[in-house]
């Protein structure tokens, strides 16, 4: 009797294992054909090739050129950054008195990084602030080069600013490095990483901005900071709700704008942050994204109507923002050249600042890129049956279901 129940038992087990194995590979099967289309994708449009492969041998030359290219990137931003370390910055004695400074401010500072590329950007920005009651007395500075530094203490000499001299570091690369443009973005965001980290550790609660973000309304008299008491992090988001490729993308991080409450939690939030983008080819606002699925950091995603992404301008601009961070995407037009399309412009060219275009943002906001606004209503989005297949199985194993750990892929087509 013994020997029949031990047999009936692991007959059973068995049968268990092949029902379970038949179900993995049945919930596996979706997740195989879109990764396997994506890597087409990735060598068709990403490593700009004109043809498409005749062979599995072409598409795996194909795929292992692009993996070359990614792993090589990776080592040269892990090398290039060890020659300005997390303790370099932290212990650097002018950044120490600025850190200084910070701790002293009544409230959390607005930090606005930004380098000689975008001075003329940020001196516009100023002028944007200054007609915004509380806005210019938060305001602090890091420059990325001594140029720059030296022009915004000599035209806003109260202004607290610090600079982080990133040219030395650039000059390593050679110009006709390849992908050296991407790489020195990526050493901008992990030197960002690294000041925020320093920040959280001394304990200074501040909010991170960019230079292209318009102020429509008065941002500071929201009190963000106050109104989500026990959350140590805020995140602006991507996406526009008006349009239906974004209902993936729930909660994916713009990174234009945050808000940090300096303690430890945030400070490994960064050097968790700092270890990735030297391990990945992600930028940093994908991997904040990945990292604040662990609820212990306690990440808050703000609503598209406090702070929205470049992605409101394709929508209807029926509610306006309190803040827009604008991006370009034109290549063969600069940033200030956008801005002055679009009438975003707030600064004489003697360097006064206009006080009557910063009170018709509003207008201006709604009428600009007149381009986009003809693109409504042509829904060019498409999902393939694997796509739904795909997060149909996502959502009942209920695997990185608002596609996270995708995200951590979207700047494989940059290079």
């Amino acid at each position: 009797m013994e020997n029949g129940g031990g047999y009936g038992s692991t007959r059973f087990s068995f049968s268990v294992i092949v029902v379970l194995f038949v179900f993995v590979v049945a919930a596996l099967l979706p997740f195989i054909f879109v990764s396997f289309f994506s890597m087409k994708k990735i060598c068709f449009r990403k490593l700009e090739i004109n043809r498409k492969p005749q062979t599995i041998g072409d598409f795996l030359s194909m795929l292992s050129v692009h993996l070359f290219r990614q792993r090589n990137i990776i080592q040269t931003v892990n090398e290039v950054s060890q020659k300005l370390s997390f303790e370099d910055i932290h212990n650097d004695y002018d950044f120490v008195q600025f850190s200084e400074q910070l701790k002293a401010m009544e409230k959390p500072p607005y930090i606005v990084f930004y380098d000689s590329s975008n001075l003329d950007i940020f001196l516009n920005h100023i002028c944007n602030l200054e007609f915004i009651p509380g806005a210019l007395p938060r305001l602090v500075a890091v420059s990325f080069d001594t140029s720059s530094h030296m022009i915004l203490q000599e035209k806003y000499p109260k202004i607290p600013s610090v600079v982080i001299d990133l040219d030395p570091i650039k000059d390593t690369l050679p110009e006709a490095y390849e992908n050296r443009r991407y790489i020195i973005y990526q050493l901008v965001l992990l030197t960002r990483t690294r000041i925020c980290a320093s920040l959280a550790l001394r304990g200074i609660s501040f909010w991170a901005m960019q230079q292209d973000s318009l102020w429509i309304e008065n941002f500071d008299s929201m009190q963000l900071e106050d109104r989500y008491p026990d959350e140590y992090m805020l995140f602006d988001t991507v996406g526009n709700e008006q349009l239906p490729e974004y209902s993936r993308m729930h909660g994916w991080i713009c990174g234009s704008t945050f808000f940090i409450r300096g303690n430890p939690t945030t400070h490994q939030f960064f050097m968790q942050l700092d270890s990735f983008m030297r391990m990945h080819q992600s930028p940093d606002s994908s991997i904040m994204t990945y990292l604040c699925g662990h609820r212990n950091y306690r990440c808050h995603r703000l609503p598209r109507w406090i702070i929205s992404s470049s992605d409101y301008f394709r929508g209807t601009r029926e509610n306006t923002p309190v803040m827009i961070q604008v991006d370009s995407d034109q290549k063969d037009e600069t940033k200030m050249e956008l801005f002055q399309r679009a009438n975003f412009i707030f600064r004489h060219e003697n360097g006064t600042c206009d006080r009557r275009a910063v009170h018709k943002l509003r207008d201006a906001v709604r009428l600009a890129f007149p381009e986009k606004l003809k693109l409504l209503g042509q829904n060019t989005y498409a999902e393939s049956i694997y796509k739904r297949l795909h997060y149909l199985y996502k959502h009942i194993f209920n695997v990185d279901r608002y596609n996270n750990k995708v995200f951590l892929t979207v700047h494989y087509t940059l290079i």
